[in-house]
């Protein structure tokens, strides 16, 4: 096994490799996005490059901050993404048409709908579907107060009846979507949403929820629409984004035609973002049953175990192998019996992944892969570099792993593992 040139990147990468830097930028700010880095490490990626990349792929789209931020130096950029609230997001912060005349005059049309909402607007809008959105008999908690929920619906209502160009559709579509979780009883608490301190308490009026929403439209998303309105790009890579499982649809990208993947595919931390960003998929209408959510989390990588799939072996990997028989041998125990074979499906996705890539990536070109180790059982996956053997089975040569930072691990494994390394794989096609 080779034994990769590992080198601290830690003073460089560890502030950026945090969507949080994005919180105050251009279209980035419009919704608050948890997962992913910020565009500075893509604009320093591009800093680096010998070569001024002409086509590039962004296999797991999330928010769009990859190919946003190529369009944004002309550089023409395929992207997937399977869930669709991140489709939607990130397609709304792709598009260059938006202008501040329209943009005005639907704001205004919303207003003036919201200005007398119907009195019973659930006989016009469906409550999201789920035992446990609003209160019930029974029940000892529910994720909205009914003013709140009635205050989103008016919206969304509003939205459907007022607003007739489907590109202002979606985007006033994500100002809803920006503030459907403050306006509910949860958080988001690492791998999933729970309920706030005091949230029995904590009751918005449907006015209160109708303010929230005129407040992003009004403060950050007017301002930004002024300044598109002004620009002029000469690649548009709204119609290259996808709303597909990239393992599918990657045929869709020529043969030889990339010289650039920037990436970060889900971490194999078994963290669901179906479930993290539960609430946005229901008040939005984008699942509307628990088959539309099975059907979604079948079609994500295999990093999670809300799925349960067939009994899998491992790829033919000496790491990946010894560290599935250190977990068997281990007298840790785990919160879920189903983890090694999420382990094996997770490299076995990558290996399919990277057989595609070699077909598309041109010789010379580089991708650039965000990744974190993972620790069950009290043994250490080294992801970045299984995946760097898995990588260069397929004509990739690993130039170098970076360490980005140091991450927690769970409260579980802490005290056996410590911290985790988080890492940017540079591999070169050969």
């Amino acid at each position: 096994m080779r034994e990769y040139p590992l080198i601290d990147c830690t003073e460089k990468y560890n502030s950026i490799m945090v969507f949080d830097k994005n919180k105050n930028v251009l279209v980035h700010r419009w919704y608050p996005f948890v997962e992913g880095y910020s565009k500075v490490f893509i604009e320093d990626i591009l800093q680096e490059l010998p070569f001024s990349p002409q086509c590039a792929l962004e296999p797991f789209c999330g928010s769009g901050t990859t190919p946003v931020e190529l369009q944004s130096h002309n550089i023409k950029c395929y992207s997937f993404e399977v869930s669709p609230f991140m489709y939607l997001l990130a397609k709304v912060k792709l598009e260059q048409t938006y202008d501040e005349t329209t943009f005005t005059y639907y704001r205004n049309r919303i207003a003036n709908s919201l200005s007398n909402p119907l009195q019973d607007i659930r006989t016009e809008e469906s409550i999201p579907f789920g035992k446990t959105v609003v209160r019930r008999d029974g029940m000892k908690k529910w994720n909205f107060h009914d003013s709140s929920l009635d205050g989103i619906l008016d919206i969304r209502h509003a939205i459907r009846v007022d607003v007739d160009d489907i590109r202002y559709k979606k985007l006033f579509t994500i100002a809803l979507a920006s503030i459907i979780l403050q306006s509910s009883n949860l958080f988001r608490n690492g791998k999933c949403l729970s309920y706030r301190n005091g949230w029995e308490s904590r009751i918005y009026s449907r006015t209160d929820i109708h303010k929230l929403f005129f407040a992003n439209l009004d403060d950050v998303i007017a301002e930004d629409i002024r300044i598109i309105s002004s620009q002029q790009m000469s690649v548009n890579n709204t119609d290259l984004c996808y709303l597909s499982d990239v393992r599918k649809g990657i045929e869709q990208v020529p043969n030889n035609s990339l010289d650039l993947i920037i990436t970060s595919p889900p971490y194999l931390n078994s963290r669901d973002y179906t479930d993290i960003y539960m609430l946005e998929l229901k008040v939005l209408e984008l699942v509307k049953s628990y088959e539309d959510l099975q059907n979604l989390r079948r079609s994500t990588l295999r990093s999670h175990v809300q799925m349960r799939y067939t009994e899998l072996k491992p790829i033919d990997n000496p790491r990946l192998k010894k560290c599935l028989s250190d977990m068997k041998n281990s007298n840790t125990k785990s919160w879920n019996t189903d983890i090694l074979n999420m382990i094996c499906g997770y490299f076995e996705d990558m290996e399919k992944l990277f057989s595609a890539f070699s077909k598309k990536v041109r010789k010379g070109g580089v991708i650039y892969l965000n990744v974190a180790n993972s620790a069950y059982f009290g043994i250490e996956v080294p992801v970045d570099y299984i995946i760097g053997d898995i990588a260069e089975k397929f004509d990739f040569s690993v130039r170098e792993i970076r360490k980005a930072r140091d991450i927690k691990t769970s409260p579980q494994q802490s005290k056996i593992i410590g911290k985790l390394r988080e890492s940017v794989l540079v591999i070169d096609k050969r």
